[in-house]
């Protein structure tokens, strides 16, 4: 972005996808999906999971044979100018209406759990200020934060999440499969839908120092997003039972601080919850900011008079700051973001990477 070190390394993609994948998904998810697939919610998770794992293949494959482009110039390039850079745009605003409304919900959970009297406006852009201030100094800048703090925060998660293991009434899973295949369809497709983020790797190939070996380091990250995904939905059931999660707005938060550590001085076990969701919401905010920054970039067609980067990072912070304050409360938050994941989902991270890669296929049959 403003400095030349740019480049990164798989392991750090890997816990840079990881990061930004988890996100709001991984403490509304078990709540969307218990509504529609009730105590087989966990299977319709580990179905999408994988899916969305096996789709992290089609980006790769995609990227690895246009290294040093994104999808402005793969798009123009097997679509058609006007065609490509319409996508392109339309990715731009569907990463930053979804950063604004991801930064909404983290507001209104922190303001509900920590900061209670604190304004959602002030919540807001502090959070912006931090992301764009690490988005600007490069992308290696941001891959060595979450290298470090993917360390930081999946300690303490995954000491809760053994103790859930051994606490947990695994009862309230019985029946298995007592819904209709439909149901757990419908569960599977809200949990490939909540992955939002996946799009980046769109974009994020020009900054891989080994793009050739990128296949299997994101197969990797995506099959361990699936493990966990899987693991605190059934937890967050086998705690509270398929009634008792539908009717609780941030379950995995609640399942997390009715935790009990054996001798812990801490009354308030949540607390790594809500650390891992801010280290989650940064990194998939900062992945926005840095992203859009970089397509409003390569979307320009006269390099003569060519936009600064620094004033395309102020312009999306605006429109991030501004869609994030916008809703009038978390309901109407929640259904906005539904709507993206509905559409703008639907189409960037299914429909648009299978495209692609049918046209490259047939095209490069025709020239052999």
């Amino acid at each position: 972005m403003f400095s030349e070190n740019d480049k990164i390394s798989i392991r750090q993609l890997q816990a840079l996808l990881i990061l930004d994948l988890f996100g709001t998904g991984v403490v509304t998810l078990p709540r969307q999906t218990v509504n529609v697939a009730g105590n087989d919610a966990y299977i319709a998770v580990l179905l999408g999971s994988i899916i969305m794992a096996v789709f992290t293949l089609v980006f790769t494959i995609l990227g690895q044979r246009y290294t040093n482009k994104t999808v402005v110039e793969i798009s123009q390039m097997l679509l058609s100018r006007p065609v490509g850079l319409l996508l392109s745009l339309g990715l731009a605003i569907k990463i930053m209406i979804g950063a604004g409304l991801e930064l909404r919900i983290f507001c209104e959970m922190i303001g509900q759990s920590m900061l209670f009297r604190t304004p959602i406006f002030i919540t807001a852009l502090a959070m912006l200020l931090i992301c764009s201030y690490v988005s600007a100094i490069g992308y290696e800048c941001r891959a060595r934060t979450g290298e470090i703090l993917f360390v930081f925060v999946f300690v303490p998660f995954l000491i809760l999440m053994f103790l859930a293991i051994f606490t947990a009434d695994y009862s309230n899973l019985r029946p298995v499969l007592s819904h209709s295949t439909s149901d757990i369809a419908k569960g599977t497709w809200y949990t490939i839908l909540s992955f939002q983020g996946l799009e980046f790797l769109f974009l994020v190939f020009p900054y891989l120092q080994c793009p050739k070996r990128a296949k299997k380091g994101m197969l990797q990250a995506g099959l361990i997003i699936a493990f966990f995904m899987t693991l605190i939905t059934l937890l967050t059931i086998a705690v509270f039972g398929q009634y008792s999660v539908t009717n609780k707005l941030f379950p995995v938060l609640q399942m997390m601080d009715s935790l009990q550590l054996p001798g812990s001085f801490l009354d308030r076990q949540d607390i790594f919850m809500l650390w891992f969701w801010v280290v989650s919401i940064f990194a998939s905010v900062s992945a926005a900011l840095f992203f859009v920054t970089i397509l409003f970039e390569r979307i320009q067609q006269n390099k003569n008079k060519k936009i600064p980067a620094r004033k395309w990072m102020l312009f999306v912070m605006v429109i991030v700051f501004l869609v994030a304050i916008l809703p009038q409360d978390v309901a109407s938050t929640h259904e906005y973001m539904e709507r993206l994941k509905k559409y703008g989902g639907t189409f960037y991270i299914l429909i648009l990477p299978v495209v692609l890669f049918v046209i490259d296929n047939i095209k490069r049959r025709k020239q052999v």
